[in-house]
């Protein structure tokens, strides 16, 4: 009787790095709850034993998961910050950033699923809210010392606007299933600031 061939074992730091990879897509698709860990195990291709290695449960690994995707969203206002001089092409820098509103907002899931129960899990998202709130509001308020933009609302005021109308534009792309709702929001939206998309 032949053996059966011996499962090949991944290059050292690969399972975390698939196993996050398709927690973040799972997560994003279904929800955190709806996502169990066998559903992580086939889309990962790592066994039970492998995921246990590295996360301690699932709340652990969508902790990892919200770290890792803060770090790439600040990764993305670091980058238009230290690329563009200009404080009113900052933020529409950060308008033009690709979002499908459909798929709705990385955060957003784990905030309707899980925050109120689980503060741990809100931690890191609040963070990157503080992050974008003061990426904006700092902009926000040199674009209005320059003259670049109205003061009609304190820059304060407008960073806030700003977020609420993008994550309000999430919800109502996935209510009617159309990502029309994200791009016409945000279109409106540097209309009424005197910003440019085009």
């Amino acid at each position: 009787m032949a053996e059966s061939p011996k499962k090949k074992r991944l290059p050292r730091g690969q399972g975390r790095e698939r196993i996050l990879s398709s927690a973040a897509d799972l997560f994003l698709k279904n929800g955190f709850e709806a996502t169990s860990p066998q559903a992580i195990y086939a889309a990962s291709g790592v066994g039970q034993g492998s995921f246990y290695h590295h996360f301690s449960s699932k709340d652990d690994l969508a902790n990892a998961v919200l770290e890792r995707t803060v770090e790439e969203k600040i990764a993305e206002l670091n980058h238009i910050t230290s690329t563009i001089s200009n404080p009113k092409e900052r933020i529409e820098a950060y308008l033009k950033l690709p979002r499908k509103g459909t798929e709705g907002c990385k955060f957003g899931r784990f905030m309707y699923e899980t925050s109120a129960q689980k503060p741990e899990l809100n931690k890191p998202i609040q963070g990157f809210f503080d992050e974008l709130h003061h990426f904006l509001r700092q902009n926000f308020q040199l674009a209005q010392d320059q003259g670049l933009i109205s003061s009609d609302f304190s820059a304060e005021e407008l960073s806030f606007i700003l977020i609420e109308q993008i994550q309000g534009a999430y919800i109502m792309s996935r209510i009617y299933q159309s990502d029309d709702f994200q791009v016409k929001s945000i279109k409106r939206l540097a209309k009424q600031l005197g910003l440019k998309l085009a």
